[in-house]
């Protein structure tokens, strides 16, 4: 399908940009503020829930089904100055240790979390640092073993294991980027018999995903399996 022919929401957006805030994770979405001059490569500031961070622009947002702007991480504020782009780095060592230590600290504690992000923004003293959870976490001790380490204030947030693999990246078995971390706004539900109906091995480790559970594109071609099955056959 060329260009011409794809719908609207496939089109890459002038107003939606990928910001890459770590190179260990995926981009991120972020509108882009009236004014603001783009190049591919350049740092600047976006303003987030958490305050100010200094992100790379990878490019444009090219939504793969429908537009996002319901997940956008951001505001791309202005290009980023030197001081805050040496800032920004200074932080993010903060931040990895912060991590490593919540990590070690967690297992030592024997607490049933697996920490899994850390940010330090550039406006605010706060350390945010996520972790995916199964059930509720009693991380008091933790919350603080890590203000004495980090001499800041530290919020910590439970995610689920899908929001884990969201937040980590990574690829499918198709050999595209996870569906939840490019273009899915919402974790729908999933069930196996959407891949009974499919006609797909039902051996866990061929329809699970890197959270390990069911694979999200079991649901998304739910609707054309159905279709398909229901269809008339042709002599």
């Amino acid at each position: 399908m060329s260009c011409s022919e794809c719908p609207a929401a496939a089109r890459p957006r002038g107003d939606l940009v990928r910001m890459t805030f770590s190179p260990d994770l995926p981009g991120q979405v972020c509108t882009l503020r009236a004014g603001v001059e783009l190049e591919v490569g350049v740092s600047y500031v976006v303003a987030s829930s958490d305050g100010e961070r200094v992100g790379r622009l990878g490019g444009h947002e090219i939504p793969v089904m429908r537009p996002c702007p319901e997940r956008v991480a951001g505001s791309v504020l202005r290009r980023a100055a030197p001081s805050e782009v040496a800032r920004s780095q200074e932080l993010a060592l903060v931040a990895r240790d912060a991590l490593r230590f919540c990590r070690e600290r967690a297992r030592e504690l024997n607490l049933p979390m697996r920490p899994v992000t850390a940010t330090v923004p550039l406006d605010r003293d706060t350390i945010v640092i996520t972790f995916a959870a199964e059930e509720r976490v009693d991380f008091r001790d933790l919350l603080r073993d890590l203000g004495r380490r980090t001499r800041r204030r530290v919020e910590l947030r439970q995610i689920g294991v899908r929001d884990q693999a969201r937040a980590s990246g990574g690829w499918g078995p198709c050999g595209r980027m996870l569906c939840c971390s490019t273009f899915m706004t919402r974790f729908n539900s999933v069930t196996i018999r959407m891949a009974k109906a499919q006609k797909l091995s039902l051996n866990p480790t061929r329809i699970s995903g890197m959270c390990g559970r069911l694979m999200c594109c079991l649901a998304h071609e739910a609707n054309e399996a159905d279709t398909a099955r229901k269809a008339p056959r042709t002599q």
